[in-house]
C-alpha cells in the first residue's frame, strides 16, 4: 500500500506501520528522557571532575596559606572541615535516642487523673 502525503510517498506493510496516537506520543515522550545509564555515567564522570577541581582548588589555597608572597605577607585563606563523619552522626544518634527514651519514661502520666486511673486499674487487677 502507498500513502502519498504532501508529495512523500509512504510504504505501508503489516510489519512497518507508521507510529500514530497513543503509541506515537509514547515513544516521543520516551526520547526526551535519556537512558538512565547514559545519565548515570555522565553524572559520575561530572563528580569525578569535580572531586578533582575541588581538590586542586584546596591545595592552591593551602599553599598560598602557607608561603608568603613577594611582600613577605601570607594570604589568609578560609579552610573548614567539610561534613561530619559518619561515626560521629551515629554516635550523636545513639546519644539522642538514649535521651528520647529516658524523656518517655519518665513522661508516661502527664496528668495526675492519668496516675489515678493507673492505681484504680493496678488494684482492680490484685
Amino acid at each position: 500500500m502507498i500513502l502519498y502525503f504532501q508529495g512523500l510517498s509512504y510504504y505501508i506493510t503489516d510489519h512497518s506501520k507508521p507510529l500514530t496516537g497513543l503509541r506515537k506520543w509514547a515513544v516521543e515522550h520516551q526520547s526526551i528522557y535519556p537512558d538512565e545509564a547514559e545519565l548515570r555515567k555522565e553524572c559520575e564522570e561530572y563528580m569525578e571532575e569535580f572531586d578533582e577541581r575541588e581538590k586542586l582548588k584546596f591545595q592552591r589555597e593551602k599553599e598560598m596559606g602557607e608561603t608568603p608572597d613577594e611582600d613577605g605577607w601570607i594570604t589568609v585563606t578560609k579552610t573548614t572541615k567539610f561534613g561530619a563523619s559518619v561515626e560521629s552522626a551515629k554516635e550523636k544518634k545513639k546519644d539522642y535516642d538514649k535521651k528520647m527514651e529516658k524523656k518517655r519514661k519518665e513522661m508516661i502520666h502527664l496528668y495526675s487523673f492519668q496516675e489515678r486511673e493507673n492505681r484504680k486499674e493496678s488494684l482492680a487487677v490484685l
